[in-house]
């Protein structure tokens, strides 16, 4: 096996950044802005379009649910090559309005490939990098989400000026593009998960399940800016739809610089003190609209969630990379991957029906802060232990 230090971790970092910026910040948060195009074009519904949404969801969990019980040896740069290449495929076939059936199966697969390289990556790439450089290469590799929430949000509105079809189109194509980048760049390697039968469950077992806890309910924090930020803004404000397309666009170039900033403290102050740090920044930063709406705080509201909500990925990866041996990173990071998605989709849908209910916003933004001081207490509580 090739020697640690001698593993090209920044190109395997890169490598991660690309396949995490198509499978999950085009693949699957780029469908956001897409949604009020393909509802005014007539392809689909606007309760079709949530289904479709939901379905890719559902994808996402199945994509983690299968690395979490995967065992063996597998040769990681082929697969993720074969993966970004399927989810490139998946972006073009979208572009063929063929009907809702063709559409939701192209969006189950884009949202399986997301689950699948969502762990992958961590094990590829996070679990070989050495513990003094893992929060820098974790910050890298998990920055791909959040360029690609800020490209899509920013290059989407350009791209629908020339139809659905160019758009679903372009999008494919630059998943081509970083398909072939990472052929280039992406270092061979190979990753092993434990046998079912390997052993007993170690000590690190209750700290992770602490952690897999702290990063399921911290979903209660983010899904409050992920869905009505823009709308808080734009009609709860009573701002317009420019106003709410400013804070949106903070709280992704914030998405986008969290985890690389974020990993840099990590290395210096400890994985579980940064994440249990980061969900106080969270807490607050998802309470201040309830005691000021000035500008000044609704973009420092919008930087504080989107930095920490992206960053609170690579570090609850990098948290549990250091807990469990490194054939066990993929299963633990899977169990905690399906725990967020499943937490994220629950709470979305019981936000929106208790917005249906109350017309509160405020009351969501409440629910979320008291979640993350929640949450940062559970993080404390493994790292204690």
């Amino acid at each position: 096996m090739e020697a640690q230090p001698e593993f090209p971790i920044y190109r395997a970092a890169v490598s991660g950044l690309l396949a995490m910026f198509i499978s999950l910040g085009v693949a699957r948060f780029g469908y956001a802005p897409l949604v009020p195009a393909l509802v005014a074009a007539h392809w689909y519904s606007a309760a079709q379009a949530f289904w479709l949404g939901a379905v890719n969801l559902l994808g996402y969990f199945v994509g983690a649910a299968i690395m979490r019980v995967w065992r063996g040896r597998l040769a990681a740069k082929p697969f993720v090559l074969v993966l970004m290449a399927v989810t490139s495929v998946s972006l073009l076939a979208s572009a063929l309005n063929w009907g809702i059936i063709w559409f939701g199966a192209w969006r189950l697969v884009s949202g399986i490939t997301g689950g699948v390289l969502m762990v992958l990556m961590a094990a590829a790439v996070v679990g070989r990098a050495p513990p003094a450089q893992k929060g820098r290469v974790s910050g890298i590799t998990f920055a791909g989400m959040g360029s690609g929430i800020t490209l899509s949000s920013l290059l989407i509105p350009v791209l629908l000026a020339h139809g659905l079809v160019f758009t679903w189109a372009a999008l494919g194509l630059l998943g081509v593009a970083a398909t072939l980048a990472v052929a280039v760049l992406m270092p061979v390697s190979s990753i092993v998960a434990a046998p079912k039968t390997a052993g007993a469950k170690t000590r690190a077992s209750r700290p992770v399940l602490l952690l897999v806890a702290a990063y399921a309910i911290s979903a209660f924090g983010f899904v409050p800016h992920m869905l009505f930020w823009s709308s808080f803004v734009a009609i709860g404000l009573h701002r317009g739809i420019a106003a709410g397309a400013h804070v949106a666009a903070w709280l992704g170039v914030a998405a986008a610089l969290g985890p690389v900033v974020l990993g840099r403290v990590a290395d210096r102050f400890g994985f579980l003190t940064t994440l249990a740090a980061g969900y106080l920044v969270m807490a607050f930063s998802v309470a201040l609209p309830l005691v000021n709406d000035a500008t000044w705080a609704l973009d420092i509201s919008a930087m504080g969630v989107g930095a920490v909500a992206l960053g609170a990925v690579m570090l609850a990866a990098g948290a549990i990379a250091g807990l469990v041996p490194a054939n066990r990173l993929a299963a633990e990071w899977g169990f905690a991957t399906m725990a967020y998605a499943v937490s994220q989709a629950l709470t979305a849908a019981a936000f929106s029906n208790l917005f249906h209910v109350t017309g509160s916003f405020l009351l969501l933004f409440a629910i979320g802060a008291a979640s993350m001081v929640v949450c940062a207490g559970l993080v404390l509580a493994a790292q204690r232990t």
